[in-house]
């Protein structure tokens, strides 16, 4: 007699299956079916790219760069984090490298194109401006700390200002951190998938917290740390910021104007850097630096930034007394008024 099994007994394709093709090859598929959001995210790129080539014009209206610039990490968080689920994490890095030393398969790798897309756009800029544009500007749970960090700052929360020889320890943990887990993904990427949780973005990203108690208490603890540090995460125990600053070593070119004045005397953007990647030198240490461009900012402040400060003192004292005539107008200095 004929018989139909029940639907609760009926395992239903999940994941990649689900758009698996006789005819075409699941990564193919994936990339399809994500046309509409790979469009939007190269079109945020192109106008990440437009902010960063126009920087001067940009950094010279703070007001107007501060709004962007918050609106941009807000993008991030929600659309990119959040909505379409493209967090960079350490286990891409870690894939990718196990694909380097193993056997290609292109449904692995090439099966999430918004984070192809992202990590070719971060590789390229690499050579331009270093690790900060990805750390800085498109990385979700990065930008959920400093805009969290933002709102801390604007409650008037007391922040902690860590010393340089704190940070002088600090700053190789995550290198450490990452040295272990590429160790130990060429033992077993499962063991190294686990570690990876030292990572709160599963939690915070892509779960957007709805997991495990301990999980999110781990999360919160380190986005408390940012309400007084700011990127405390990011700065010291974050392997893929590790990796990216390896990858920062591409930079050909120093976009970042510096003055001679910097660091001797002048030290203001070095206490204005939000992270400290300002040496007592005045050099910036763009391993560390995430782009925010706050001494950008002061750079170009003729107000704030001591060196074109004391340049309109010295200016404005050695302009010429002007005689003015009965008429109002200027007298030249080698003629006197009848």
């Amino acid at each position: 007699m004929p018989y139909e099994l029940s639907s609760q007994y009926i395992l239903e394709p999940t994941g990649l299956d689900v758009i698996a093709s006789d005819s075409e090859p699941i990564w193919f598929r994936a990339w399809k079916v994500q046309a509409i959001n790979i469009g939007i995210l190269v079109a945020a790129l192109a106008s990440l790219t437009a902010i960063l080539l126009f920087m001067e014009p940009l950094t010279r209206r703070p007001r107007l760069y501060f709004w962007l610039r918050n609106a941009f990490m807000l993008f991030t968080l929600v659309w990119l984090g959040w909505l379409v689920g493209a967090q960079v994490t350490i286990i891409n890095i870690l894939t990718w490298i196990q694909a380097a030393f193993g056997t290609f398969n292109p449904d692995v790798i090439l099966s999430d194109p918004l984070i192809i897309v992202l990590m070719t756009y971060v590789l390229a800029t690499f050579f331009i401006w270093g690790r900060g544009i990805f750390c800085g500007w498109l990385c979700p749970f990065g930008s959920m700390q400093e805009l969290l960090a933002k709102i801390a700052q604007a409650c008037r929360l007391p922040q902690v200002q860590l010393s340089p020889t704190t940070h002088r320890y600090l700053w190789p943990v995550k290198y450490i951190i990452l040295i272990g887990l590429v160790g130990l993904s060429f033992y077993s990427m499962t063991t190294a998938s686990i570690a990876s949780e030292v990572e709160p973005f599963k939690t915070a990203i892509s779960l957007k917290f709805a997991r495990e108690w301990p999980y999110v208490i781990y999360a919160m603890t380190l986005l408390s740390a940012g309400l007084v540090v700011e990127r405390f995460f990011c700065r010291f125990f974050c392997p893929l910021g590790a990796a990216m600053a390896i990858g920062g070593k591409l930079r050909m070119l120093t976009p970042l104007k510096r003055r001679t004045e910097c660091g001797s005397p002048c030290h203001l953007c070095e206490q204005k850097c939000p992270i400290s990647a300002i040496e007592p030198t005045g050099k910036i240490k763009m391993s560390e630096c995430f782009y925010c461009l706050d001494c950008q900012i002061v750079y170009h402040d003729e107000h704030a930034c001591p060196p074109l400060v004391a340049a309109a003192k010295r200016k404005k004292h050695s302009m010429p007394e002007v005689t003015l005539g009965p008429s109002g107008l200027p007298i030249p200095a080698t003629a006197s008024p009848q």
